[in-house]
């Protein structure tokens, strides 16, 4: 079996963290593959451009991937349907043998195809062999946008090697916040509940970079407890997590979010917003809470709550954190989405 790997997120120095649930699966798919498979990558590394640099970007990946489509392989697997389902298709009409698979992750979906352009990406669905959305809530969308039956409702899968709790590790921090610092993560609506409390004895660790990093840098000026890192390794980021009590973030649009799995599995429990794919995810009050989304005003009362909250019942938090989601280790992952490799190879 030979199978091409095919993303437009992937790690980069500017980007250390993006995309690194695919290169985890295609690290660990490469570990369990017998001898006489094989997996090859053809990926975009992140970077920040401007709207012409990511244009120039797209057009490079494109001209690169020329050499694939004189290469034969049995299985090629898209991460994020949206914009290399173009390379995608065209590979599969010079290699109709060949079993396409496509992880949808989110905004691939949610917002990269919509009713203006829906039409026209179904005709280059018809290219998917099997689905496998990383949620419940996308894999309706999938289905109502792209009119494609469901194959597996499989999350990317946390790397337990990596992320796991730590024993006796002191607490630095008592919030943090791990991704990029956007509209879409939320940032924003944490940084005015921060505002909000106007307390400066809760501390906050921000791990990750965007335009939001001024207005971070204005609340340490204001001597707010703020923390700010950037371009953490996978390991620097378990480490945060063990140091860390309680998890936030506040996203508008996700997938299945996988910082919040990786957080569960370090015992920390999770403040979220109230959007389906993190009702996927958090039992209230048993490995986290969620709340209203955009809602400043009632995630400073909920900071602010569990900042005040006794020992022992931060203990339950993180013992229901620690116990969530075992069956979604990276290792379980790969093993279910390579069975699904030799499956789609059996009926062909």
């Amino acid at each position: 079996m030979k199978i091409l790997i095919v993303t437009n997120m992937y790690p980069s120095k500017q980007k250390a963290y993006a995309g690194i649930f695919v290169k985890n699966q295609y690290n660990e798919i490469k570990r369990i593959l017998p001898i006489e498979d094989t997996v090859d990558i053809f990926f975009m590394k992140r970077q920040f451009t401007s709207k012409l640099g990511s244009i120039l970007k797209y057009f490079k990946a494109f001209a690169n991937f020329v050499p694939y489509l004189f290469r034969r392989y049995d299985i090629v697997h898209l991460h994020f349907f949206h914009p290399l389902i173009y390379l995608v298709w065209l590979y599969k009409k010079i290699h109709p043998n060949c079993k396409v698979v496509v992880t949808f992750h989110g905004i691939d979906i949610t917002d990269k195809v919509h009713a203006n352009n829906k039409k026209h990406f179904q005709k280059l669905a018809k290219a998917v062999d099997y689905t496998i959305p990383v949620g419940i809530t996308l894999a309706k969308m999938v289905s109502e946008k792209l009119k494609l039956s469901i194959g597996s409702i499989l999350p990317v899968g946390v790397n337990n090697d990596v992320f796991f709790k730590e024993q006796s590790i002191k607490k630095s921090y008592d919030f943090i916040f791990i991704g990029s610092f956007t509209e879409r993560k939320g940032i924003d609506t944490v940084i005015e509940a921060i505002q909000l409390l106007n307390q400066r004895d809760i501390s906050f660790c921000f791990c990750g970079s965007g335009k939001y990093k001024e207005q971070l840098e204005d609340l340490q000026k204001s001597k707010f407890n703020i923390t700010i890192k950037q371009n953490q390794t996978q390991p620097e980021l378990r480490k945060l997590l063990n140091q860390s009590r309680v998890f936030i973030l506040m996203s508008r649009n996700e997938g299945f979010p996988t910082a919040t799995i990786e957080s569960m599995y370090c015992g920390v429990p999770v403040i979220t917003s109230d959007i389906p794919q993190f009702r996927e995810q958090i039992s209230e009050g048993t490995n986290g809470f969620i709340v209203p989304l955009g809602d400043a005003v009632e995630l400073s009362k909920t900071i602010k709550n569990i900042h005040e909250i006794k020992a022992t019942e931060y203990h339950k938090l993180s013992e229901g954190a620690l116990n969530s989601f075992k069956e979604l280790s990276l290792q379980n992952v790969c093993k279910q989405i390579y069975n699904i490799y030799k499956d789609l190879l059996k009926s062909a």
